[in-house]
């Protein structure tokens, strides 16, 4: 689950286009192969003090919040044409205690840190990122492990109309807490989001993923891990994507309840292998059946396709 797959590897050298392809391999090894485009910056999580310029591992910041508020100032810049660009920023930490109320447009947080037997840095806190006019676009987590506040779990990340192209590679999703998380992710009307061969592990006793009313058109959960004490991935009636198909494909999905709860019959289901903890049928899915090819769903007494062909799997 964390090595970069070639789609992966494509958004990295998308930082800027360069003739030749990075290697794939490790992580860390592809995104340190990327081309630079724009400014990186440094956040080690473990200084003492927040006051260095960020611009190196000796000047870093101590907090994330504070490289994602120079990096979105960066890009807002004119002078050298920054709106086209990407920034970088490097997070290494075992682990730190933020909660994010703030992204940065066009900037990749690339997790180079490790939490114990974790290869990832881990940030605990829950994260509700407001943002007012101009909106915010297009920041990408890669490697990072996502945790609830140890009091309470609550919601990790919870993602509004006011941030859209928000996407998450080779993350982990991390429901254990003191008090378990209730939701990995929760998005309402956030467009364009997209989740690529990540981990949601733990007793998620709402849902590991949950996608509210509004427009979000182009959500793309993808080759996933998915373990919850909820639902799996839930999608309320009011979920529309009419300008830009959402897609779920090829995840593995495992599940108290039902493994996929589609009450929006919008999105479109590709190659989900799941498993539930009810029943084969209303009990362990609720998958659009005429959006939806070679999903299979084992249920607590038998093992169908969805959408269901005149032989059992």
């Amino acid at each position: 689950m964390n090595t970069l797959t070639s789609t992966e590897a494509a958004q990295v050298n998308g930082m800027c286009p360069v003739a030749s392809a990075v290697t794939l391999g490790g992580r860390l090894m592809a995104i340190e192969g990327a081309q630079r485009c724009g400014v990186d910056y440094f956040v080690d999580a473990n200084r003492t003090v927040d006051t260095g310029d960020g611009l190196s591992w000796a000047t870093a910041f101590q907090k994330l919040a504070t490289a994602l508020a120079a990096s979105h100032a960066n890009i807002a810049l004119t002078a050298n044409r920054n709106w086209a660009g990407r920034n970088r920023i490097f997070l290494k930490a075992d682990s730190t205690t933020e909660d994010l109320v703030l992204l940065a447009d066009k900037t990749d947080v690339i997790g180079v840190g490790s939490k114990d037997s974790y290869s990832m840095p881990c940030i605990i806190g829950n994260h509700v990122p407001v943002h007012t006019e101009p909106y915010c676009m297009g920041t990408r987590f890669f490697n990072v492990q996502f945790r609830g506040a140890v009091a309470d779990g609550g919601i990790i990340w919870t993602l509004a109309s006011t941030v859209s192209g928000i996407q998450f590679h080779g993350c982990h999703f991390n429901g254990w807490s003191t008090i378990p998380a209730t939701i990995g992710l929760k998005a309402t009307a956030s467009p364009r989001l997209e989740v690529h061969n990540c981990k949601f592990n733990g007793a998620f006793s709402t849902a590991a993923i949950h996608l509210l009313t509004g427009e979000a058109n182009g959500t793309l959960i993808k080759d996933n891990l998915i373990n919850s004490a909820g639902i799996g991935i839930d999608v309320d009636s009011g979920f529309t994507c009419a300008n830009e198909q959402a897609f779920v494909i090829g995840n593995r999905i495992k599940a108290t309840g039902l493994v996929i709860d589609d009450d929006s019959d919008t999105m479109v289901y590709m190659d989900n292998v799941c498993i539930s903890g009810g029943a084969f049928g209303d009990t362990s899915h609720d998958i659009p059946a005429t959006l939806s090819v070679n999903n299979v769903v084992t249920g607590s007494d038998k093992t169908g396709l969805v959408p269901s062909t005149d032989q059992e799997y």
